[in-house]
């Protein structure tokens, strides 16, 4: 029998043209045994084929077997090296973001498996024990598909297994934007003049939180009225804006005046626009939000919302004003598609039939004068 030998009182299967050695086996070698150990040896070619062959399983007392498990690369391997290649190329945030997930206890159950040994089988008992939330689902999938590609493509992983997650569907929160009647009421409840105009700046400015608390006075030009927006602030490091790219945004009287306010706090003190009490820089956006903001939204009765929707409320004033669509989203550093899709119910609110005015206008220029009718012919 190919690859059956007869060695003594026990039998052997030859695996060196595979790399391995003369594995023993502890049978007799009787003609039953032998159809056993050939049918064996045929099933682990097959899983070396495919990738999923671990010597131990088979022959945990042979001497390659502990040689080999050294040399085995888990799951968890398999996560912290795509983690390592990837990470350059990620805002912080973002890398800081994967390696948690990837670092959770969503994963604790697979983390130590042979990669090469992670099937179909085990990836789908894998997302049946994630949470059902969509959002959450697809937050915690969304590194895992990238690091299973990665696999893949490095031959870790036999099976294109990223191509087997997809992402389920959910209903994003939209914007729950203040009146102007709301924003002045939420200001006047707040008992620090700096907290008073930090938000009023974050609701007459339209930056995100992450923007504005990074914004330096370098980037101000009070006499031109404008602000460059160049950077971030991020789980405590400073990076790019969320797109990438820096903006030029125009303030309104009242985004100025609370900068004109703010500049005998802070211009002297230091580079940075807005400072804890004890003088230094903000850390994070959880500070502003859970001094400032969470005690005076509860003072003023109204419904919980968060500070986000500061962004929300200027994107809709905006709107209401009859300032265009483009314009507001340069602004606020959206993309002209992204912002028509999240504030479409405010567009269409703005337009108030002014559209359909214009159209109706074009139309009766094109009308016929003295009664002649469209598309008739005067005859010669």
């Amino acid at each position: 029998m190919p690859g059956v030998i007869k060695k003594d009182q026990h039998i052997q299967i030859d695996l060196r043209t595979e790399g391995y050695g003369k594995e023993r086996l502890d049978l007799t070698p009787t003609p039953a045994n032998l159809r056993y150990a050939e049918d064996l040896r045929k099933k682990i070619m097959r899983e070396i084929a495919n990738g999923t062959f671990v010597l131990a399983t088979y022959f945990p007392d042979s001497p390659r077997a502990a040689k080999e498990a050294s040399t085995v690369v888990t799951l968890g391997d398999l996560f912290d090296e795509w983690l390592a290649v990837k990470t350059p190329e990620l805002q912080h945030s973002t890398a800081h973001h994967y390696r948690q997930t990837l670092e959770s206890y969503h994963f604790d159950g697979v983390r130590k498996l042979a990669a090469r040994g992670f099937k179909f089988r085990e990836l789908k008992q894998l997302l049946a024990k994630l949470p059902k939330n969509p959002k959450t689902f697809n937050n915690v999938t969304s590194p895992l598909r990238m690091a299973l590609e990665y696999g893949h493509r490095i031959k870790v992983l036999s099976e294109p297994l990223h191509d087997d997650i997809e992402s389920r569907k959910h209903q994003s929160p939209g914007p729950d934007p203040f009146s102007i009647e709301e924003v002045d009421h939420l200001l006047s409840k707040f008992k620090d003049d700096a907290a008073r105009d930090y938000y009023e700046f974050a609701f007459f400015s339209g930056l995100r939180p992450s923007e504005q608390i990074a914004l330096q006075w370098s980037k101000v030009d009070l006499r031109a009225g404008r602000v460059m927006v160049d950077q971030a602030l991020t789980r405590g490091q400073v990076k790019g804006t969320k797109t990438g790219h820096a903006r030029e945004v125009e303030l309104n009287a009242r985004a100025l005046a609370a900068l004109v306010r703010q500049r005998a706090r802070t211009q002297v003190a230091g580079k940075h626009l807005y400072l804890r009490q004890d003088g230094e820089a903000f850390a994070t956006t959880d500070e502003p939000l859970r001094d400032w903001w969470k005690p005076a939204l509860k003072l003023s009765g109204m419904r919980q919302r968060d500070a986000r929707q500061t962004r929300h409320t200027f994107a809709t004033m905006c709107l209401m004003a009859g300032l265009t669509p483009a314009y507001v989203a340069r602004q606020m550093g959206h993309a002209v598609e992204m912002f028509y899709r999240v504030y479409s119910r405010w567009i269409d609110g703005a337009d108030k039939g002014a559209e359909l005015r214009k159209l109706d206008q074009f139309l009766r220029r094109g009308q016929p004068q003295n009664g002649t009718k469209t598309g008739t012919r005067t005859a010669k």
